[in-house]
């Protein structure tokens, strides 16, 4: 993703953004099939804000707009923590005897 928005080919970016957002929806698959607990929509609506948030970190980085990198980070840090503990609650709903006491 870095190397194509470097290029400035808006052709090469998109592809890899496919390919990126693809390879989301294949995890959000992986994961739902995984964990019942997990619907794969909500997983996909995680992981694609994830990229959407890393992608405002780069452009923001990219452009030298410190505070737009800045923001993005901060909001990336957040939404992981949030996507860490959708993930946890779900372990917990799959083993509940083992998060008991």
């Amino acid at each position: 993703m870095v190397e194509a928005a470097k290029s400035g080919s808006k052709d090469k970016l998109s592809a890899a953004q496919d390919k990126w957002s693809a390879n989301a929806d294949d995890i959000a698959v992986f994961l739902g099939k995984a964990n019942p607990n997990w619907p794969e929509k909500d997983l996909r609506h995680m992981l694609h804000k994830h990229l959407e948030l890393t992608t405002g970190e780069v452009v923001g980085r990219l452009n030298k707009d410190w505070a737009a990198d800045i923001k993005s980070n901060d909001e990336g840090h957040d939404h992981m923590l949030k996507f860490a503990d959708m993930l946890t609650d779900g372990i917990a709903k799959q083993f509940p005897d083992k998060f008991n006491g």
